[in-house]
């Protein structure tokens, strides 16, 4: 940027009977920086998302009611949201002691199905996207899936998990899921999708500006999900469920990260909705490289406290 700037400056020389003198004029060059900064203001894009830690019921449509009533509540007090993220599989329980098959088996749904026309009503309505994950029945088999619909009531993407760890799911196919919102490139992923370096490298190639990440997760460490962050390139929104299921206590971590890997909002322990607006920026390649560079080096700090963390508690746990 510097160079093109001083390129832009004009040398004049002018002649008199006593002198020559080079004269430089600034004013073609700060007129170009200008031009340039309009560019980059106008380049920069406002996104603003809503993530979401809900307890689900185990009857779907005790969950629908209450989505609605988070998405009413978040529109009301937040009108320029424009996408609401909400947990993995939230319609329902993840795991259900002795029962897991058999339960997943008769809450799963056909997409397009009852949920999806629900949330797209509420989405037309409300003129805001709305991402969700739902037990999916289709060719004799169990999904995972994330769905994603758009303002106007469309469904615009369907993310079926691939890393699966509760076995009752098939695995969907490993392929990076994106979509355009307002001119903004987002990707889907499902959890343990994050551990997938395939899918790393195909959101960083793709350039995608935010990450959509839907967990049914009981950790606790924001570092681990700031890593997830670093990993991207990319904003990275984290949505989870929160409660007591059976024995299992999901606690609900939350949090929205920036490129650079800095944690913007986070929450944990309870219900609740995190608001932030994303700002979309367009780097050059090199800046982009630069970001990249540097968000390396954070990324190799925070993996390495996340380590010495977990050794840690490993000693300590044996010397109990």
């Amino acid at each position: 940027m510097c160079m093109e700037w001083w390129c832009n400056i004009v040398i004049r020389t002018r002649h008199d009977d006593h002198s020559k003198c080079g004269m430089v004029s600034f004013e073609d060059g700060f007129a170009g920086r200008r031009r340039r900064m309009k560019r980059l203001i106008n380049a920069t894009r406002v996104l603003t998302i809503a993530t979401v830690a809900m307890t689900p019921d185990l009857n779907p449509q005790i969950s629908r009611d209450r989505m609605k009533r988070i998405v009413e509540e978040t529109k009301r007090d937040h009108p320029d949201v424009r996408l609401i993220l909400f947990g993995e599989t939230i319609l329902g329980w993840f795991y259900k002691d002795g029962e897991t098959q058999a339960y997943h088996d008769s809450i799963a749904e056909p997409v397009p199905g009852p949920s999806s026309a629900f949330f797209a009503e509420l989405a037309k309505a409300h003129d805001v996207a709305i991402s969700f994950g739902l037990s999916e029945k289709a060719d004799g088999r169990l999904y995972n899936t994330q769905l994603v619909i758009s303002p106007e009531g469309e469904m615009i993407a369907k993310h079926r998990k691939f890393w699966i760890r509760n076995k009752v799911f098939s695995p969907g196919d490993r392929k990076l899921t994106t979509v355009t919102l307002d001119g903004v490139k987002v990707a889907v992923l499902i959890c343990a999708d994050a551990r997938s370096f395939e899918l790393m490298r195909a959101i960083r190639r793709e350039r995608v500006d935010v990450v959509l990440a839907s967990l049914a997760d009981y950790g606790t460490s924001l570092r681990l999900n700031q890593l997830m962050g670093a990993f991207y390139d990319a904003w990275t929104v984290i949505a989870n469920r929160y409660g007591e299921e059976d024995e299992r206590v999901w606690h609900g971590l939350i949090s929205i990260t920036d490129p650079w890997a800095r944690m913007k909002v986070r929450g944990m322990g309870k219900e609740q909705i995190l608001v932030q607006p994303l700002l979309i920026s367009n780097p050059t390649g090199v800046g982009r490289w630069l970001r990249r560079i540097l968000v390396g080096f954070r990324f190799i700090g925070l993996a390495s406290m996340l380590t010495v963390q977990m050794v840690w508690k490993a000693v300590t746990k044996k010397r109990g």
